[in-house]
């Protein structure tokens, strides 16, 4: 796990051919196949060709992606198609850049190791969210830091522990000398810190996997002048940590915590019925998650009244009656068809929902094809804002409570932008598994059409004459077609 510019795919390259100088096949993989040309050709040519050994031990066998050295190969693949993941067998694999690959991609790529004896796995990358990607293999690494020891007070330093987790906190390992110029400083006694007197201490040495944090902060090439002042006016401080520092790092604001749902937790357990309407959110995949939610009285908030995890989609239309679901948002795939016949089964009550990254605004929903739409980092940010501000009342704590929490916490929202063209967006990322989260946020859309509908209806009948009759629409369905 590392910080940027520290050499670290340097090393890795050169373990990988040395790796092949020993017999051994290695798959070295990049995210995109851009990066494997952009990587093949200005670092790794460029290696074997200017050493006069490297050069003589390469075969004839020799392209962008295939280098032959004596007799082993060295494969240069992208992890975005899924036949360069299942195309070669290898006997060590190497991850660069980690966390710019999806964790289903890096799974396919281990099945590489399946024959080999010898199943030698490297990983590196940039940090980005904690408990995703290559924070998650180095927490379950033995964890070992570069700690030096202060040659003034005797007190081993280890320097990114010491440094600020957070903006606008107190510096006390980079200090100002009286010439201008900057030091790593011991934070008890402020004695200047030489970086290459200094060890790798495990923090889990009984562990059999190691693990590496290089920080910029113990780069003999990287001035602390540079970081301290990079720290001071930075305006995103997750790119600071993750490439400055090394660190895994997420705003509290883009990313929930299970302490903050569980907080929401009432007295009453789950219900088995509702004789109140509800509203119901479902997430498809291999089981369907469920998310039922029914208005409190004189409140502005709602009470989740269900929380399951189903097998057959025939249980859905048991909820319906069960639970009087007026509106439900159900995921519109994987299980396309099924879903659809479930849609049609409650016509005007069911509709199936798709993501769509240039939907801006408002939900759109289409009474026709029962389908809705929005943008997908809005619709998260939307159902956030609900937990944010105490809007739900769970039910009392117990196992499927705590697993729904673990969901909602899942998901962390992060700046993304785009190589090309520079621009900049958030995108939430997926760093374990979510499925109540989507259910949680079907639900709330659900919830917020009702109470938009609700409304609506309410102003109608202030504005009706007694003893005039207008129809009214009752349903979610017969009120959005009228628009």
């Amino acid at each position: 796990m590392k910080a940027a510019q520290i050499g670290g795919t340097t090393w890795s390259i050169l373990r990988s051919i040395h790796a092949c100088l020993s017999g051994l096949n290695v798959a070295y993989y990049f995210p995109t196949r851009t990066d494997v040309l952009d990587f093949s050709r200005s670092r790794v040519g460029p290696l074997l060709d200017e050493n006069p050994f490297l050069s003589r031990m390469l075969a004839d066998t020799d392209t962008v992606g295939l280098k032959r050295i004596r007799d082993a190969f060295l494969y240069l693949r992208g992890m975005q198609s899924t036949v360069g993941l299942k195309s070669v067998p290898a006997d060590m694999v190497v991850f660069d850049e980690l966390d710019e690959a999806t964790p289903v991609a890096k799974a396919m790529a281990r099945e590489r190791l399946a024959h080999s004896p010898y199943k030698r796995i490297i990983e590196l990358s940039n940090p980005s969210l904690p408990n995703y990607g290559v924070d998650e293999a180095y927490q379950a690494s033995d964890q070992r830091h570069w700690t030096m020891k202060c040659p003034g007070c005797g007190y081993w330093v280890v320097l990114e522990r010491e440094f600020p987790a957070m903006l606008g906190q107190e510096i006390k390992v980079i200090l100002k000398r009286p010439d201008g110029t900057y030091y790593r400083a011991c934070p008890r006694c402020s004695a200047a810190l030489d970086t290459a007197a200094g060890e790798w201490v495990a923090d889990y040495p009984d562990r059999s996997i190691h693990g590496y944090l290089i920080s910029q902060l113990i780069s003999a090439r990287v001035e602390p002048g540079e970081i301290l002042r990079e720290y001071e006016r930075t305006r995103h401080p997750e790119r600071f940590f993750n490439l400055k520092i090394g660190v895994a790092w997420v705003d509290s604001s883009n990313r929930l915590d299970p302490a903050t749902v569980l907080a929401l937790c009432g007295q009453e357990g789950m219900l088995e019925s509702s004789e109140q309407p509800c509203t119901m959110g479902v997430d498809v995949g291999r089981v369907l998650h469920v998310v039922v939610s029914r208005a409190i009285e004189d409140s502005n908030r709602r009470q989740i009244v269900f929380i399951a995890a189903l097998q057959h989609f025939h249980e859905l239309d048991l909820l319906m009656k069960r639970f009087r679901i007026q509106l439900c948002v159900i995921d519109g795939a994987p299980e396309l068809h099924s879903t659809r016949r479930f849609a049609a089964r409650h016509r005007g009550r069911v509709f199936m929902n798709f993501f769509n990254v240039h939907q801006k605004g408002a939900d759109a929903w289409d009474v026709r094809q029962l389908k809705v739409q929005e943008n997908r980092t809005e619709a998260l940010d939307f159902s956030r804002r609900i937990i944010r501000e105490k809007q739900r009342v769970l039910p009392r704590r117990n196992r499927m409570v705590e697993e729904f929490a673990r969901h909602l916490c899942a998901d962390a929202k992060q700046l993304v932008e785009n190589e090309e063209t520079g621009a900049q967006v958030y995108r939430y990322l997926k760093t374990g598994e979510n499925h109540f989260d989507f259910a949680f946020t079907y639900d709330c859309l659900a919830a917020a059409c009702v109470g938009r509908i609700q409304k609506r209806q309410r102003v109608e009948r202030i504005r009706l004459k007694p003893p005039r009759q207008v129809w009214l629409p009752v349903t979610p369905y017969e009120l959005i077609g009228s628009r």
